[in-house]
């Protein structure tokens, strides 16, 4: 940087008195190099503040400039403690955060490795995806916490992750806490090295955590921390255990995915697959119309159940009991059959099978009640249960059963052309 700059960041008057010599200086700086040590960088430096924002208004894109070294102002700011001029770019960009420097460094990882657990605060309110951002070497925001021993910070990104409502913050949440880096270590497995308890408590107490990951080494986080030997801490072993950690030799054997791809489609697989892709083949408006006609179906077996129709019996004739032993069968395979259909329109994704789960569970539940307490069905209702489930779970077996022999059948070689099939179609 021009020396005369460096002295007239002492003072906005000499700065103007400068450019007003020479209007163009400050775009000098700027095209002279694409890695350049600006004014900005030597407010941020030294803590000029007003000088700092004075040159932001003047030079927006000295904010983004990184220097020789590497460091844009906002590392330079983070890295000598200057926390308001810090907080003012951050207000002027919080994209600022994420700007990555020398080695793939954010200003939040420099924050995270310098200390700072309210500055630290501040720029995840002000960027909270810069929580996603990795250095060269893999290294998250929490890796670096574990690794400076920045217990106070880990704690500040932890209770973050754990309280994310943003969209997407569950698998957000999860990625990070199970990030792997270069050496496919985790932070948990940083915190095994380390040995230290304080380090391996906040990141177990997050419910996303996988406690059983393995690094490049195969080697899990309770492995890594009895390689420690006699001084390995005794009060973190049984942490990790009562948290579910297990060593490698204790995990189940998981399958290699070349393996598991190599291997045929089981008949149960088979049915996964084909439910999950009608799931997501079908359009919205399909699905749509489709689930208002089942539920109108539901609605209205479930009231049937609730008030059903007067059957009465004749001494010398049973002709009535058949007769209602036919609606309720009719009523009841109608009435698990449009669940089961509601449970295939569902769309893709573990978190609606599961709400569907909780709902429909007592819904089944109170539709049996309703038929028991009808005094003319309680004999028969558990033959009807009984009857429509087994129905209606073998059709389905059977048709998915015959549609998956039909596909392994067809799997014949190709004709190598077209040319060839045609051929072989004027033959036949």
């Amino acid at each position: 940087m021009d020396r005369r700059l460096a002295w007239v960041t002492q003072s906005i008057d000499a700065l103007y008195s400068l450019i007003d010599k020479d209007p163009f200086i400050l775009q000098k700086i700027e095209a002279s190099s694409p890695y350049v040590h600006t004014p900005l960088h030597e407010a941020s430096m030294f803590g000029k503040t007003l000088m700092a924002m004075e040159l932001m208004v003047l030079m927006p894109s000295f904010t983004y400039k990184l220097n020789t070294r590497g460091y844009s102002p906002l590392h330079l700011a983070v890295e000598n403690n200057q926390v308001e001029i810090a907080l003012e770019l951050v207000k002027f960009d919080p994209n600022l955060v994420r700007l990555r420097g020398r080695g793939g460094v954010t200003p939040l990882h420099l924050v995270v490795e310098k200390g700072g657990a309210d500055l630290l605060t501040e720029f995840l309110m002000a960027c909270p995806k810069s929580i996603l951002d990795e250095n060269v070497s893999g290294e998250t925001a929490l890796h670096m916490a574990v690794l400076n021993g920045r217990y106070e910070e880990l704690k500040v990104l932890t209770g973050w992750l754990e309280r994310m409502r943003q969209k997407g913050a569950s698998s957000m949440e999860r990625d990070i806490l199970n990030r792997k880096d270069r050496e496919g270590n985790t932070a948990l497995h940083f915190a095994a090295y380390q040995n230290k308890h304080q380090a391996v408590k906040p990141l177990l107490e997050c419910l996303s955590l996988d406690r059983n990951i393995q690094n490049k080494d195969g080697l899990t986080s309770l492995d890594i921390l009895r390689a420690n030997g006699r001084y390995m801490d005794k009060t973190t072993e049984k942490l990790i255990k009562s948290c579910g950690g297990k060593s490698k030799a204790a995990l189940p054997k998981v399958k290699k995915p070349s393996e598991y791809l190599r291997s045929p489609v089981t008949f149960w697989e088979y049915c996964s697959i084909q439910i999950t892709r009608y799931k997501s083949g079908i359009s919205d408006g399909t699905r749509n119309a489709l689930q208002v006609i089942i539920i109108l179906i539901t609605t209205a077996t479930y009231t049937t159940a609730l008030q059903p129709p007067r059957c009465e019996n004749k001494e010398d004739s049973g002709s009535y009991d058949e007769t209602c032993l036919v609606l309720w069968g009719f009523n009841t395979v109608s009435f698990f059959f449009s669940m089961f259909l509601n449970f295939i329109l569902l769309p893709p994704g573990r978190e609606y099978t599961w709400f569907y789960i909780l709902i429909a569970t007592p819904l089944c539940c109170s539709y049996g009640i309703a038929m028991m307490l009808n005094g003319e069905t309680t004999a028969y209702f558990p033959i009807l249960l009984v009857v429509a489930t087994i129905v209606g779970f073998f059709c389905y077996l059977i048709f998915v059963f015959l549609k998956w022999k039909l596909s392994i059948q067809l799997r014949t070689i190709k004709p190598k052309s077209q040319m060839i099939l045609e051929g072989l179609s004027t033959i036949i």
